[in-house]
């Protein structure tokens, strides 16, 4: 699309708009579906590496954290974009946390 800007400061406003409205987009929808229960604004994150393990668990990180999800994780929820996310704390203790666990259908 080709913009014809008559004053070059209006050009450049919108141009600052736009360009920020878009970096800002996927973080905020990526943050859209998670629950509030689940999510503070930074716990959540779809997973970086997912291992499945011999027993049936998988080995999950995120966001540089790591968490044992057991094989018989009775709190699955349904991810609408199919992929495997977690929502994460890191406690004091250094250990970490799993608050949430969302998957699709094939995971």
């Amino acid at each position: 699309m080709r913009l014809r800007c008559t004053a070059r400061l209006w050009c450049t406003t919108l141009l600052s708009v736009w360009a920020g409205s878009a970096v800002q987009a996927p973080h905020a929808l990526a943050h859209d579906w998670y629950p509030a229960e689940c999510c503070a604004e930074r716990d959540c994150a779809p997973a970086d590496t997912v291992l499945r393990r011999a027993d049936g668990s998988y080995l999950v990180t995120s966001r540089g954290l790591s968490v044992a999800i057991p094989r018989d994780y009775h709190n699955w929820r349904q991810a609408p974009d199919g992929r495997l996310h977690v929502c994460l704390r890191q406690l004091r203790s250094g250990s970490v946390y799993l608050i949430c666990a969302f998957r699709g259908p094939g995971v």
